[in-house]
């Protein structure tokens, strides 16, 4: 029977367990082989063509115009799901372009599919010249020896025993896994929340953190694990994937962050992973919501194949904001086409406007 008969699940996850660096890693819960990993080319390398993007979305327009705030250039990754040779390729690229890439931001499902599969990135892996900060994903929360979601020590331990130089302002309490931090010089305000614990918490704080994003006149950029809800108002684009999957779940910050646009506060987008696919688009609620496809090599429920060697392999996205002319860009580092032969290459958006400036 080919692997396109056969529907069991667990079968299907095991094919695609197969074609990962998983059975190369002990850490995973899988049949292991005694083969090592060939050398592959770097990630610089491989994405090279992409390189003027990157520096020119990390430009302002001519200072002979004016311009009243700096760019705001990040890495954007989500569901490494343990891959620690995919980390340490997204950090060679971060400390090559380290004149251009502030920080790096993986937004959830930093284990793999359960808390004991996990590599402490921040210690095993490369030293990365700027923070990586991070945020906490659905599989972060679950225990391969129970199979249930488990309390928020784990996780907080796993994710955020690394902290000192993330410039973040923590939501008090205990294993607190929700934060800002204020980027002045770009007047932006980045919030990550977390969609697992402490949710009364966490929207009585958000508020009051939002009003004052507001009162300040900060432009927001909030980021979560799953999209705040459903995409029901889709673009257009290649960074929108056209298969059809589960729908997403509504959270209770969708509802917060739409009125903090109802009240007048300028939200650019909210950078979430969990899909595994690309999506951009708005919920019901009017909040726009950027997707990532996974960091990992697990094809699953990509749009395509993640072949280990090839460009396909690595996935993220160098994200830049320019809050002078209201412009949010995306860079795609790795995967850049799908099964369709669209071009993933670059987005630019004017979230003042609601509208889709170029993608190709």
């Amino acid at each position: 029977m080919s692997i396109h008969q056969e529907r069991d699940m667990g079968k299907l996850c095991q094919y695609y367990d197969s074609l990962t660096i998983k059975p190369y890693d002990p850490v995973y819960w899988c049949e292991h082989t005694d083969e090592k990993l060939p050398p592959i080319e770097s990630i610089l390398s491989l994405n090279k063509d992409v390189e003027p993007f990157v520096i020119q979305a990390s430009a302002l327009r001519t200072e002979f115009l004016g311009n009243d705030y700096d760019i705001l250039q990040f890495v954007h990754l989500s569901d490494l799901h343990a891959n620690l040779e995919a980390w340490n390729r997204m950090v060679e690229y971060v400390n090559h372009y380290k004149d251009y890439i502030s920080f790096g931001l993986h937004t959830g499902d930093y284990c793999g599919g359960i808390q004991e599969e996990f590599h402490d990135c921040y210690v095993e892996g490369e030293p990365c010249v700027r923070p990586i900060l991070n945020c906490v994903g659905n599989h972060d929360t679950v225990s391969g020896h129970t199979g249930k979601m488990e309390g928020p020590d784990i996780p907080h331990r796993q994710l955020f025993g690394h902290t000192e130089n993330w410039g973040a302002v923590f939501m008090p309490g205990e294993y607190s896994m929700t934060y800002y931090r204020d980027f002045p010089e770009s007047n932006i305000r980045l919030v990550v929340l977390n969609l697992y614990y402490d949710l009364e918490e966490q929207v009585e704080w958000l508020k009051r953190i939002l009003d004052d994003t507001r009162e300040k006149g900060m432009h927001l950029l909030t980021a979560m694990h799953e999209p705040s809800a459903q995409i029901t108002d889709k673009f257009d684009v290649t960074f929108q994937s056209l298969n059809v999957t589960e729908p997403n779940d509504t959270h209770v910050f969708d509802a917060v962050i739409a009125e903090f646009k109802a009240k007048g506060g300028i939200h650019i987008t909210n950078l979430v992973g969990h899909n595994h696919a690309d999506n951009f688009g708005f919920t019901d609620n009017g909040v726009l919501n950027t997707i990532v496809e996974c960091a990992a090599d697990w094809a699953g429920w990509c749009d395509g194949k993640r072949v280990r060697g090839t460009r396909t392999y690595d996935c993220f996205n160098v994200v830049s904001v320019d809050v002078n002319r209201g412009i949010f860009k995306l860079v795609r580092v790795g995967d850049n086409a799908d099964h369709y032969l669209r071009i993933k290459r670059t987005l630019c958006y004017d979230y003042i406007h609601g509208k889709v400036i170029f993608n190709g």
